[in-house]
């Protein structure tokens, strides 16, 4: 796949994005008129009210992040850089490229990185107990 083609296709998929974007700001506002207009008091309305603003928050968030991963990508392709894994160096398939267009690492290391995620954090351990400092005080009260 040619760099034209490839910065064509990361270009129609982020005018797509953006258009999403627009839209559902445009229904947000929409709906926070429509929320001002309403009546306050139904705890079931008002439940409902704050999951549908968290959903809808998640969803720009979601198209937001994916906008950036394409922005990015289409700098790389200006640059030459596009199809290198940022992690090693190597060459990202064009198959991964096609189905990922904004992936910015080859398969192995996604898959090191996703790994170490994954893992959890060292917790310190409960079975030692810290030394108390009043341990001391205990010994001088038995003294008098």
């Amino acid at each position: 796949m040619s760099d034209q083609t490839t910065e064509g296709q990361l270009r129609h998929e982020l005018d797509l994005i953006l258009g999403r974007l627009e839209r559902h700001d445009r229904a947000v506002q929409t709906e926070a008129r429509a929320e001002g207009a309403r009546l306050v008091g139904d705890m079931f309305a008002d439940a409902q009210l704050v999951a549908s603003r968290n959903l809808d928050a998640l969803s720009s968030e979601r198209l937001s992040r994916r906008a950036r991963e394409l922005v990015n990508a289409l700098e790389r392709v200006r640059d030459g850089s596009y199809g290198t894994c940022e992690e090693c160096g190597g060459t990202i398939p064009a198959a991964r490229r096609q189905a990922l267009p904004g992936v910015t690492t080859c398969v192995q290391c996604q898959e090191r990185g996703e790994s170490l995620r994954a893992r959890p954090e060292p917790v310190e351990s409960i079975s030692r107990r810290p030394r108390s400092r009043y341990k001391n005080l205990r010994r001088d009260e038995a003294k008098t």
